[in-house]
Formats: structure tokens, sequence, C-alpha cells
């Protein structure tokens, strides 16, 4: 394993920490300012991919940076697949479908630079640097199980709040038909993609030291 893998682990688990941290704080500012409590802000905050994506992959990178050598739990190679992979769609999906609904200002836009581009990009050289050449196309299915439970997760907690997050998935203005049509398409970009860094993990772990 490369040596560089438990410092960018280090630096990009307190990067995550900060935005995640950050993005909490402006979520309870303005919800707190409009009454909600607590548990409604904390409820609210872990609606999003996004920020669930996050959550994971800033603890993949803490338990790296606390047990460098392990690579079993959050850091046995098909989870930190799962998690490059879920962090990359983050990434990708938000600057292409989702950054010009929207314009942040101030620490809103700090924070949104983080979660969407510099903990993707942090993410990804830790996962570089981290050992290759055991992954299997089984564990390319099994990264795509992370979009899936998110997906049914979002829907399910919807039905009671009535807060859908994503365009793309929202039950108020689309058919469960074209809902449906999305996350299909969705899943499978995603699998698409887990197979690419599977390619790139096997090319990696076939060099010599």
């Amino acid at each position: 394993m490369s040596r560089l893998a438990r410092p960018v682990a280090a630096i990009g688990a307190l990067i995550g920490l900060f935005g995640l941290v950050l993005q909490y704080w402006l979520l309870y500012a303005d919800m707190s300012a409009q009454g909600a409590s607590v548990f409604e802000i904390t409820w609210r905050y872990f609606v999003w991919f996004t920020l669930l994506t996050n959550t994971f992959v800033t603890l993949v990178m803490a338990r790296a940076a606390l047990k460098p050598e392990s690579l079993a739990g959050l850091n046995a190679p098909r989870i930190e697949l799962m998690a490059v992979t879920s962090i990359l769609f983050v990434c990708i999906v938000y600057n292409l479908l989702l950054a010009s609904r929207w314009d942040p200002q101030g620490w809103q836009k700090v924070a949104d630079v983080i979660v969407h581009d510099i903990v993707p990009v942090t993410f990804v050289l830790f996962w570089l640097v981290r050992p290759h050449g055991t992954l299997t196309l089984r564990h390319a299915a099994f990264a795509a199980l992370w979009p899936l439970a998110y997906a049914v997760y979002g829907l399910t907690r919807g039905l009671f709040d009535n807060f859908y997050p994503y365009f793309f998935m929202d039950p108020t203005t689309l058919s469960y038909g074209q809902i449906a049509l999305n996350l299909v398409g969705l899943v499978v970009a995603f699998g698409l993609g887990a197979l690419l860094l599977l390619g790139i993990s096997r090319v990696l772990g076939s060099r010599k030291p």
C-alpha cells in the first residue's frame, strides 16, 4: 500500500467532517429560524443522497487513517469500491443535472463545493493509492446496492413527510413509472461506473511494486 494512503485519508476525513458540520450548521440556522426542532432539522439533513454519501466516505477515510493496514469492515475493497463509485456519482450527477437549478452564496457555496467537488476528488485520490487486485464483477454489482437502498429509503420516508429532494424521484410531479425508468437509468449508469472503476483497479493491481 502506498505511504500516501494514510495522510490522504486523514486530510480527506477532516475535509469531509468540516463540510458535513458546515452543512448541518447552515441547515440548522435556516430551519430553526422557521421554528423547526433539532429532530426535524436532523431528519431533513439525512434525506440527501449527497450528505449520506459524504458521511459514508468520510467514515471510510477516517477508519483508513486510524487503521491504515486494515482491509476489512469499512475498508474492505468492495466497500471502498462502493464508496468511490457513490461519491463520483454525487459529483457527476450534481454538476450535470442539479447545479444549474440553484445558485448558493457565501458559506453555502463553500459547503456546496466541499461535498460535491472537493470530497469526491480527495476520495478518488485516496482510492487510487489503496491496495488493488482483488475485486471481481460481483463486487461491481454489490456497489450498486447503495443507490438502490437510497431509492427505497428516499421514497419510503417521503410517504411520511412528503419531501422528495430530487426532481427525478419525486412522485408529486412524476408517475411512479417515470420514476422507475429514471432510477433504472441511474442505476445502470452507476453500474457502468463501477465496472469502469473495477477495470482501473485491475490495472493498478497488476502493476509491479
